[in-house]
């Protein structure tokens, strides 16, 4: 069960994803890394594979009018535009789609909610219903912190509870191993973001989304403080401490289908 499903649709949770959906397009500079934005604007069929409250879709949609957007998750918002479809399924099942049908699958930050026996699935998924020669851009958070204290210690704990639901985390710190395993992607690549949590400006952001997604968390009885991390004010008052030096790590990873000689559409 992923922290989207506890949540629901509350309000505060769509908040703060939209907040969050700010943070990471601030510090990725953009909403796509993917060397697909001529095709965007001339037309192209796109997916988003866990779309939460869509708000990557939505944004997208609205800067490329010419081009049609579906965007898929457990549960969707029950609204569609004249480019936007959303569709409820279960993702973790086939998708209702045919092979080869998009030019471009973007997936963020759910790759972590995929236990070992299903990730394959879910990237065997993803190259199934896009094109050849389409492009993929896969984006999660890098749990890894090093400064020794509440941060570090808040991490481990956000590890063991996903790792309790059977997901390992070592499947992120090797996604491009797993993409050039499945034998059907090409030109591979990543980039990390740092983000700041704490400071002024970007850091004062962030630091405010943070602890407000720590707090909703916690109201839905999702807590990580059992095992020695800390409440959320002594959180709040180390990252306050350390003004900046404190970072959360994420990162996109994008890779082409490759072309085996199928027949493309015209």
């Amino acid at each position: 069960m992923s922290l989207a499903h506890l949540f629901g649709n509350s309000e505060e949770y769509e908040n703060i994803n939209f907040y969050i959906h700010q943070a990471l397009e601030i510090a990725f500079n953009g909403n796509i890394g993917a060397p697909v934005h001529e095709k965007l604007q001339t037309g192209a069929k796109v997916l988003e594979f866990g779309c939460g409250t869509g708000i990557w879709t939505t944004e997208v949609a609205t800067e490329y009018p010419n081009s049609k957007f579906y965007a898929v998750d457990f549960t969707t918002k029950d609204l569609n535009d004249d480019n936007i479809t959303f569709i409820n399924c279960d993702i973790h099942q086939t998708l209702p789609f045919p092979d080869n049908e998009f030019d471009y699958v973007f997936s963020r930050n759910k790759t972590e909610f995929f236990s070992k026996e299903l990730f394959q699935g879910y990237l065997f998924e993803i190259l199934r219903v896009l094109k050849p020669e389409g492009w993929l851009e896969i984006v999660h958070s890098l749990y890894a912190n090093d400064d020794g204290g509440i941060i570090s210690k808040r991490v481990d704990e956000i590890i063991s509870w996903h790792k309790e639901r059977g997901i390992d985390f070592d499947l992120l710190t090797q996604l491009e191993d797993y993409l050039e395993m499945t034998g059907k992607a090409e030109f591979i690549s990543s980039q990390i973001a740092k983000i700041p949590l704490g400071g002024v400006g970007f850091g004062e952001f962030t630091h405010d989304v943070v602890v407000d997604h720590i707090k909703l968390s916690q109201d839905v009885g999702v807590t990580f403080a059992e095992s020695g991390g800390g409440s959320t004010e002594e959180l709040e008052n180390q990252m306050k401490k350390n003004r900046g030096e404190i970072y959360s790590k994420q990162k996109r990873v994008f890779a082409r289908k490759k072309d085996t000689g199928i027949l493309k559409e015209a």
